[in-house]
């Protein structure tokens, strides 16, 4: 079954080179976010206003970092921080082991998702 997708993109380029979100609405209200790049120092404020502005407007949201080279533990720890902001609405998707293993050290662990739909 498709599904159609309303997306929206924003890139910024720094000296390291692109960092892209997009945001994906789901045909059931559901919305991904996914990064793409390094979530380093520079990125993080886009980061986190784009997962705070779609946890306030959405049932459920997916954070996809598949696509994620570095991810910095400040951005990390917005994640955990948002998740107490907006309980039970945020998962995250990271299949790379550089990327899981920020989380699991900042104990965050739970919030992983093995499986993801985008």
């Amino acid at each position: 079954m498709l599904t159609s997708t309303a997306t929206m993109e924003r890139s910024l380029r720094d000296d390291e080179g692109v960092f892209r979100l997009e945001t994906v609405l789901h045909p059931d209200g559901r919305h991904t976010l996914r990064a793409f790049g390094e979530l380093d120092m520079s990125t993080r404020a886009e980061f986190v206003h784009s997962l705070d502005r779609l946890a306030s407007t959405s049932d459920r949201v997916t954070v996809d970092l598949a696509e994620v080279s570095f991810m910095y533990s400040g951005v990390a720890n917005a994640i955990i921080d948002a998740t107490y902001v907006h309980p039970g609405k945020i998962a995250v998707f990271a299949p790379a082991r550089s990327v899981r293993m920020v989380l699991d050290v900042l104990g965050a662990g739970g919030l992983l998702i093995d499986d993801f739909r985008s």
